[in-house]
């Protein structure tokens, strides 16, 4: 692939690895093609389930979740997350919903998230958001919680609130089916190339109208490449600064 070295690393930073068919494969294959994953949980439940047979895992990294869709249907374990954040940098996929819910569970989201994003729990971690509908109240509270690392995952939302985003340093991580609508391709070519990363969000966007898989992201990697220039170096570097980033809070937090 054009501007990539041998040593050249890529990475997806949204993939829902238990939802496939067949996870472990789909791990291993990350784990073979030396590809980044984070693996996003969509509940504190499902973390604890999958930890121990992740945690070894070199490349793939699991990251403690509540998925704003599951309100209403799943109450938030709030001592398990208590138990378990301490174990993982990262948390996801978590945020607010507006698009589908009630009131009432939208209130629950927001508590639910304000909860998450406070600061005993946000120093040394990095946060996949969900912000379908919500990303001012997203924004908000991560800025009241002087959250320092958020990763706004497939972001659709206002274009105003973009800039805002924008403004406080948050990244991006986006997917290929970003690249076949009209604001998927806006709002990309509004985003720095320094708070670019990349998703595939399998297997719920597909690519090809099939299941996307480790195999798959080089080539996609290559239509990036081909609308913005070196996009693999600009994703890997980003990557590497934000893990950077990520440990001086984590030194700074304890003194």
């Amino acid at each position: 692939m054009k501007g990539s070295g041998p040593s050249m690393r890529f990475i997806d930073f949204h993939v829902h690895i238990d939802h496939y068919p067949d996870p472990i494969r789909v791990a291993n294959e990350y784990e073979t093609h030396k590809i980044y994953a984070l693996f996003v949980t969509n509940l504190p439940e499902l973390f604890e389930k999958h930890y121990a047979k992740f945690a070894a895992y070199k490349f793939v990294k699991l990251a403690i979740g509540y998925h704003p869709d599951l309100t209403g249907e799943f109450p938030f374990n709030r001592d398990l997350f208590d138990k378990l954040v301490q174990t993982t940098s990262y948390i996801g996929e978590v945020g607010i919903d507006i698009s589908r819910d009630t009131k009432e569970l939208i209130n629950k989201q927001v508590e639910n998230f304000e909860f998450i994003t406070q600061p005993k729990y946000n120093f040394g971690k990095i946060y996949s958001i969900h912000s379908t509908g919500g990303e001012d109240e997203v924004l908000e509270i991560l800025k009241k919680n002087k959250v320092k690392q958020a990763v706004f995952h497939w972001y659709s939302g206002k274009l105003s609130t973009l800039e805002k985003i924008i403004e406080c340093n948050y990244l991006f991580s986006i997917n290929h089916s970003m690249l076949s609508s009209k604001k998927g391709q806006k709002i990309i070519s509004l985003i720095p190339k320094d708070l670019m990363l990349f998703e595939t969000d399998g297997p719920f966007a597909r690519y090809n109208k099939q299941l996307v898989t480790p195999k798959n992201i080089q080539e996609i990697y290559q239509k990036f490449n081909e609308c913005i220039s070196n996009f693999d170096q600009h994703v890997f570097r980003n990557f590497k600064r934000m893990l950077i980033e990520r440990d001086l809070y984590k030194i700074n937090s304890k003194n």
